[in-house]
């Protein structure tokens, strides 16, 4: 296999594996429960952490996946944008564990640079 096809594979199964889990789940959901999660995935904290952080790895997949640099530097920088907001948010409870948030997603987004 190319470089390419064996980048498309992987972009396949780790995206889609995870997007069919999600939707599967969410229509196994009650209704009660489906609003909750639609409450919780529009509230602000969410898409300013979570959201930007797998929006920021998407793009950034993608743009390895077709060789666009601009998108893959738009993708690593929503990446780290939503892991600052994320350890902003989770300093208060506990600093070790923003502290982590941070190193993880510093790693990552040095994986994805080199």
């Amino acid at each position: 296999m190319r470089k390419d096809t064996m980048s498309l594979v992987n972009f396949v199964i780790i995206w889609g594996i995870p997007t069919f889990m999600v939707v599967r789940g969410y229509l196994k959901m009650n209704t009660d429960d489906r609003k909750s999660a639609m409450h919780d995935f529009r509230s602000r904290r969410f898409i300013f952490t979570i959201g930007f952080i797998v929006i920021g790895s998407f793009f950034a997949h993608l743009g390895t996946l077709f060789g666009v640099s601009i998108m893959k530097i738009m993708g690593i920088t929503l990446m780290f944008l939503g892991g600052i907001l994320s350890m902003l948010t989770i300093w208060k409870k506990s600093k070790i564990r923003s502290l982590l948030i941070f190193v993880i997603l510093t790693i990552s987004s040095y994986i994805y640079v080199m």
